[in-house]
């Protein structure tokens, strides 16, 4: 083999390999070690006594995760955490990997070539029936779900609020708004500013805590809200933070003709997405593309199918904010 096709192999191999790296993860997550060692440093075998797991074979993974760095072996069998593996505690990365790494995510994506084979959304070729719908009856798993999306949505929400100027509005309604977090970031910025997160039902308890948490059950409620049947009417702002990427066009049409209705002649609407790039550019918003397929047959767009899609459903793109992130704010209005 030659030394250029040797370099390329061993790329390959780093990505097929990716899993071994991938899995250990979720073990050392799941069994919560990331947030044993914020205490200091621990050997294996105290690990394996908190854990109660099996500890010549814990040791072996904590082995081969300080190799890439997670953990750092300080000396024989006893570990301390680095600045990577801290991301894996709780509050950090923590729902994040839980999510990707779960069985059920797992699962989803191996019915990927039967997807591509027949058309047919990956996520309901493995469980009979679409994500939410399955979420909804899994608490647990939705919990780790809408999480691992705020988690991931934190550091947008910060630079959503910082290019984009909410101060002239009286109300926002957050459509399928999960937790909130993009909302309290908006109301703490903006203290006269009231606020909606409308979801669906089963979202109720856990969101009126987090109001709650956030010091806001006056500025903001819950609402129980199906975007596809009907959204409140009568606000100045209408928001659909990574909602349409879910979505197959049909179903975004329909999402955003009932927030048409909903809206007055002068309300916004902001829809926030990562917009593909140029063909053969690297994004991640390329494999988050294949991620919403998998789950719901969703897809990421590019500009051009943002801006027929909304002219389509009743909506004029007055213009693209693009924020420090991944991540972009499609203004909207209705045709005048």
């Amino acid at each position: 083999m030659q030394n250029h096709e040797k370099a390329i192999a061993e790329k390959v191999m780093r990505i097929l390999t990716a899993n071994w790296i991938a899995q250990p993860l979720c073990v050392v997550t799941k069994l919560g070690i990331p947030d044993i060692l914020a205490g200091g440093s621990k050997s294996s075998n105290d690990l394996s006594v908190i854990t109660e797991t099996y500890e010549p074979y814990l040791y072996r993974v904590m082995r081969a995760l300080s190799s890439v760095g997670f953990f750092h072996e300080v000396e024989n069998r006893v570990f301390n955490i680095t600045p990577m593996g801290e991301i894996l505690q709780k509050d950090k990365m923590q729902s994040i990997v839980l999510m990707f790494l779960s069985g059920w995510h797992t699962t989803t994506w191996a019915h990927l070539l039967q997807s591509v084979q027949t058309g047919k959304v990956a996520f309901e070729l493995a469980f009979d029936m679409p994500c939410f719908e399955w979420l909804a009856k899994h608490p647990e798993a939705a919990q780790i779900f809408n999480k691992a999306n705020e988690i991931k949505a934190v550091q947008s929400h910060a630079a959503i609020v910082d290019v984009y100027d909410f101060s002239k509005m009286k109300s926002i309604v957050d459509i399928g708004g999960g937790y909130g977090g993009l909302l309290y970031h908006i109301l703490q910025k903006n203290p006269p500013l009231k606020g909606i997160i409308a979801d669906l039902p089963y979202m109720k308890e856990n969101v009126e805590h987090c109001i709650l948490e956030n010091k806001l059950i006056h500025r903001c409620m819950f609402i129980e809200c199906d975007f596809f049947k009907e959204i409140p009417a009568g606000h100045d702002c209408y928001i659909l933070s990574n909602i349409l990427h879910d979505w197959a066009d049909e179903k975004c049409k329909t999402i955003l003709s009932n927030c048409h209705t909903a809206m007055s002649e002068h309300a916004n609407l902001l829809i926030i997405e990562s917009i593909l790039p140029k063909r053969n550019e690297f994004s991640i918003t390329n494999l988050m593309d294949l991620e919403v397929l998998v789950m719901g047959g969703g897809k990421e767009r590019t500009e051009s199918e943002y801006r027929n899609l909304l002219s389509e459903s009743g909506f004029v793109l007055n213009k693209i904010i693009q924020t420090k992130e991944n991540i972009s704010i499609l203004e909207c209005v209705k045709f005048r």
